[in-house]
């Protein structure tokens, strides 16, 4: 039994990860923490959960956790992880692991110096057609893929919290829903973005977060990938297009987890086509970072992934500043 501690009281504790952890057989949350003690024991009380601490530090001392759940504020999370690896704990991250290469690679070194697992909440990848898709590129059924173009958008979004102040949050659109397709593009193509060039909206000398991210990759493989991740924009397609040199692969209503969507596979002159209903990934991700961290082997996603997420993130937004095409620089370790 893997027993979680959860940092960060809110709507996504409370709506998704909570939910997942009850639903696993291997996992229970046996603490919360908030500086408000009545939200924290109002939790508590709602989701029978026998600790409710108002110190961080409280929390980690507990013999009762075996590993954190982390959703705060981006800016807190390098700190909160490298704590709770000093005091032996497992962590499961949300993304990103930090707002800068250098806090991600601390974080990352702290876990692996203590010997705690650390994972991160890319869910996904265990997206169904991830998997699938995944494994046909592998084979070589659309042959190598030369373009691939994809749209990841929330529909319209107003922050008048943490999100809208960039000290706190570092990237908008980008951190809230580009690094997801980032991270599944590179499980799709098996490879890791090597320049970037973006523009966002707005332009960042005003000070503001953006809400919509135009990014073009190219890999280490030669793909080049165009990438759309917008918090702004009406109807937002969700799409997912994959050119390849013998065939193509179309994913629609694809790249937002929680929504099911169609995809289309033409290779020459035959077509088929799948539905994929919505899969429950966050459940699917944190019960993978469960068995792996009960059965003492590294979680997938791992440190190292967060680690690299906040490499591209920091080219992408060198790139935006500098207005110009970037090298992204895995040299953080």
């Amino acid at each position: 039994m893997l027993r979680f501690g959860a940092v960060g009281v809110g709507g996504f504790l409370e709506g998704t990860i909570a939910p997942a952890i009850a639903a696993e057989p291997d996992s229970e949350l046996a603490a919360v923490v908030s500086r408000d003690p009545a939200r924290a024991d109002t939790f508590a009380a709602r989701w029978g959960v026998p600790n409710a601490y108002t110190s961080y530090e409280d929390m980690l001392s507990s013999p009762e956790v075996d590993a954190v759940y982390i959703a705060t504020p981006n800016s807190l999370h390098a700190d909160q992880v490298v704590a709770a690896a000093g005091a032996g704990k497992h962590v499961f991250c949300e993304k990103p692991l930090a707002n800068n290469a250098a806090d991600a690679a601390r974080a990352s070194s702290a876990c692996e110096t203590a010997g705690v697992r650390l994972g991160i909440d890319f869910h996904n990848r265990y997206v169904p057609w991830v998997r699938d898709v995944t494994a046909m590129i592998a084979a070589g059924d659309i042959g190598d893929v030369r373009v691939v173009e994809v749209d990841v958008g929330s529909g319209p979004r107003h922050y008048d919290n943490w999100r809208a102040d960039p000290e706190v949050a570092g990237l908008g659109s980008v951190h809230n829903v580009g690094v997801h397709a980032l991270d599944f593009l590179g499980v799709l193509l098996d490879a890791m973005p090597l320049e970037v060039a973006a523009m966002f909206d707005p332009d960042p000398a005003r000070g503001a977060v953006e809400m919509l991210g135009m990014i073009l990759i190219r890999f280490d493989n030669g793909t080049i990938a165009y990438l759309n991740c917008n918090e702004t924009l009406e109807n937002p397609t969700n799409a997912i297009k994959l050119y390849g040199s013998k065939g193509r692969i179309i994913g629609s209503s694809f790249t937002r987890s929680r929504v099911g969507g169609d995809l289309s596979v033409v290779i020459g002159e035959e077509e088929s086509r799948t539905h994929y209903p919505a899969a429950e990934a966050h459940r699917l991700c944190l019960a993978a970072f469960t068995a792996a961290v009960l059965g003492e082997r590294d979680p997938v996603p791992s440190g190292v992934d967060g680690l690299r997420s906040a490499q591209i993130c920091e080219a992408i937004a060198r790139s935006v500043r500098e207005r110009r095409i970037v090298t992204v620089d895995y040299g953080t370790k």
